[in-house]
């Protein structure tokens, strides 16, 4: 069975950016197989480590062991790439590649290809593997474009307070439109640093040149779902209080001074 799904670029709740282990599934041979076909668009970044394919049996993962990882990076050198990774028998939710650079941690902003089904409501394309049909073939369109960050926003966030004790994440992200729908968080992210600690906290989010219409702060309390994340504060236009600033960047271009105002009684609203 072969699928060519419409493949949109993601991102999806904000605690599955510490998702990037590699699981062992043991040494005995799994009954079924994926198939992957890879086509890439343009030239990997300089700072690319590699590039790995992912499948996730439940989207979002509830755990870190709930996934499986390719153990080797796939060629970054060929426009075509055609791999397999084997699997047991089941329904499998997800299947994504995702980045890596040298250079930081790889987070959701660096999944850069996931076919979503437009038959179902724009979800994760799913499948299955069963004795019947043991593999599953699929084709994956991987843009290097989504990775290559030749601009960035710069700015300081402040917080109204000390961060909360169950803290497990908190998160500033840009968007090219502001996010409406749950998928809208898969694909309009373009870059998101999720290592925020300190109160003032200076970022900085490389992004690929263009339009960024949304930055926001999120934040997500440990032992909760991983949709239960919470909104803190979002970037504004000066002119227009209460609306969401927009940007336009230039290749190799810094816009700086993107001040943030975070409020923790958001997460109780």
């Amino acid at each position: 069975m072969k699928k060519n799904p419409i493949t949109l670029f993601p991102f999806f709740f904000l605690a599955i950016a510490i998702l990037t282990c590699e699981i062992d599934h043991g040494i005995a041979p799994l009954p079924g197989k994926l198939s992957v076909t890879v086509y890439f668009r343009g030239t990997a970044p300089e700072n690319t480590q590699g590039i790995y394919l992912n499948v996730a049996p439940i989207f979002p993962p509830h755990a870190i062991n709930e996934l499986y990882h390719s153990p080797n990076s796939l060629p970054i050198d060929k426009d075509t790439v055609y791999t397999e990774m084997e699997l047991p028998f089941g329904h499998y939710e997800a299947v994504s590649l995702w980045w890596y650079s040298t250079e930081t941690e790889s987070n959701l902003a660096d999944v850069i290809a996931l076919p979503l089904d437009p038959w179902n409501n724009l979800l994760p394309l799913s499948f299955d593997i069963t004795p019947e049909k043991p593999i599953f073939e699929i084709e994956l369109l991987a843009n290097w474009n989504r990775v290559d960050r030749d601009a960035a926003i710069e700015g300081t966030i402040y917080f109204n307070g000390p961060f909360p004790e169950n803290t497990l994440i908190t998160a500033v992200a840009a968007y090219q439109y502001k996010p409406e729908k749950d998928v809208h968080y898969l694909v309009w992210l373009k870059s998101m640093d999720y290592s925020i600690e300190e109160n003032p906290y200076h970022y900085r989010l490389p992004v690929h040149h263009g339009n960024v219409n949304y930055i926001a702060v999120y934040w997500l309390p440990e032992r909760a779902a991983l949709t239960d994340f919470r909104t803190l504060g979002v970037y504004e236009d000066s002119l227009h209080s209460g609306q969401p600033g927009k940007l336009s960047l230039e290749p190799n271009e810094t816009i700086t001074g993107i001040n943030i105002y975070a409020d923790w009684s958001a997460i109780n609203p």
